[in-house]
């Protein structure tokens, strides 16, 4: 099981921060959920993120194993960021769009990109 200690959650806040976002630690998120972004449409920000989960729930669910379980906080709060700076939440959903299977495909794609660059972030997390 992982946990964040006092010294992590305080260093994933700073990072947080300087992106633009507030973080938030929760018990519970809803099923398969790890962490989420919400965005307003005003442009505020804010992470939520689960304090602690078994690492092999989120691989179970995700993959991503190469993101090693005392990676996995920075990770997720990246992967969030990236959705907020590759402008997900301002991408509309295309006219072509009109099944499950459409929908899921779309998702999972964006799903990927945020994972990419949230990849490209882990060794050098902090805003240029």
């Amino acid at each position: 099981m992982l946990k964040l200690c006092k010294e992590e959650r305080a260093w994933l806040e700073k990072l947080a921060h300087s992106w633009g976002v507030k973080l938030i630690f929760r018990e519970y998120l809803g099923a398969d959920m790890f962490a989420r972004v919400t965005i307003t449409s005003d442009g505020e920000a804010w992470v939520e993120m689960l304090q602690s989960f078994d690492p092999e729930d989120y691989y179970r669910r995700w993959g991503n194993r190469d993101i090693a379980p005392a990676e996995l906080f920075r990770f997720l709060l990246l992967h969030e960021i990236a959705h907020l700076k590759l402008g997900h939440d301002r991408e509309s959903i295309p006219k072509d769009i009109r099944t499950k299977e459409d929908w899921q495909k779309l998702i999972l794609e964006r799903e990927a990109r945020a994972d990419q660059w949230a990849k490209r972030r882990l060794r050098d997390p902090w805003p240029k």
